[in-house]
């Protein structure tokens, strides 16, 4: 009864049925996928397959066998040295199967804005974002301040609320609205603007500002640029409005093999095979753990892994930092309007993350890839990210 009555507000209050929408897909399913609108993004004629591992690794097989069974994960793959070491699909999905990705997406479109400045399009990350989207500075005179590179590092300052379970956040609107460009006219600038706050609509503009530059869509770009050179198997879809402006800030969908071939192009400094896509300082800059320091562990729409302690005062994370003796340091974050303050120790590795639990992990000095796909996840013991940084941990030691 309660929820009937809640979707009986939504209809009321929300005509245009975003909401409703939402309401819908609230408890997002796989099969879900079909029933949004998207593109297709298609394979390569000349796909790239990674070789399997001669050693079958049974410890290793054992261990995730055993730690993923009723994790709610759909399929998990450990790539090491091109070679695969573990591949598991559960519930009857296989290898062929596209998976949603959530914001693992951000990571690609952040890819594509970097080729989009190699090849002259974007003429500089230091231009302010108002030079290929000047209907920002209707909503708001202080985009005309705001660059391109503050888009990818999430430091525009924009007003938007990242409330995943409400379905009047302004993130749930991004994601259901029939019209994204549409809401892109009407953000503003908040309260806090050149400070890290981590908003969807970011890589939305960030979509829209290499559209306006390249005269391309985003699934049309991602297919040029990305999917046809590095050798993708199976066509992907992205997921589009009803005006097929693609949600590029959470919606790609791909198998994950695929999905893994981008942790390969940065394993190998932006070179796929002897072709140089990305520019070697750019991949340096995401995997320079100074630099992901200085930028709160995230860079050009890449996470660092790392290992966070929080604290509710400065004082607290400052005595236990120094308590450490090694390379901790102190940080200082917002949520929900909250200031919290932690104590953090960069790890060798970068992600790209999904809401619920999506992970392209890689670790350069492994030469490893580990993708995870699936919904929320479960474990008795490991959030998702530490559960891989863990493993991967163990397979250097070589405790599989």
């Amino acid at each position: 009864m309660r929820q009937l009555l809640f979707f009986v507000i939504l209809v009321i209050l929300l005509p245009s049925c975003y909401a409703v929408r939402a309401y819908r897909f609230r408890k997002f399913e796989l099969d879900d996928l079909d029933k949004f609108k998207a593109l297709t993004v298609k394979k390569s004629d000349k796909p790239f397959h990674f070789a399997y591992a001669q050693n079958k690794r049974n410890k290793l097989r054992a261990y995730l066998d055993s730690n993923l069974a009723n994790s709610d994960t759909y399929g998990f793959l450990v790539i090491q040295n091109d070679s695969i070491l573990y591949e598991k699909y559960f519930d009857d999905l296989d290898t062929e199967d596209v998976y949603p990705s959530f914001s693992v997406a951000k990571s690609y479109v952040a890819t594509l804005a970097q080729i989009a400045l190699q090849e002259g399009y974007i003429k500089s990350f230091q231009e302010p974002v108002t030079n290929y989207l000047p209907v920002l500075s209707k909503a708001d005179k202080r985009w005309t301040k705001v660059s391109v590179q503050n888009v990818l590092d999430m430091r525009t300052g924009v007003k938007s609320d990242e409330t995943y379970n409400s379905p009047f956040s302004d993130v749930i609107r991004l994601g259901f609205t029939a019209n994204l460009s549409s809401r892109l006219k009407k953000i503003e600038i908040g309260d806090n603007p050149g400070s890290f706050e981590y908003k969807s609509v970011n890589t939305q503009l960030l979509a829209a500002v290499i559209e306006a530059a390249t005269k391309q869509a985003i699934p049309e770009y991602l297919q040029k640029k990305i999917w046809q050179p590095l050798g993708m198997e199976s066509d992907a879809t992205w997921q589009t409005d009803r005006k097929g402006t693609a949600r590029a800030f959470c919606c790609l969908n791909a198998t994950l093999k695929d999905f893994a071939k981008l942790g390969r192009l940065y394993l190998n400094k932006g070179n796929w095979n002897g072709r140089q896509i990305l520019s070697e300082d750019w991949v340096a800059t995401i995997l320079n753990a100074d630099t992901m320091r200085a930028y709160q562990g995230y860079k050009n729409q890449w996470w660092s892994s790392r290992v966070i302690r929080r604290f509710s005062d400065s004082t607290a994370a400052a005595e236990f930092i120094s308590a450490q003796g090694n390379d901790w340091y102190l940080g200082k974050g917002r949520r929900r309007g909250a200031v919290f303050y932690s104590a953090y120790n960069n790890l060798p590795a970068v992600f790209a993350q999904g809401m619920l639990g999506q992970y392209v992990y890689i670790h350069p000095s492994q030469n490893l890839i580990i993708v995870r796909m699936g919904h929320s996840w479960k474990h008795p013991r490991l959030y998702a990210q530490r559960f891989i940084e863990d493993l991967a941990a163990r397979i250097s030691r070589d405790d599989f």
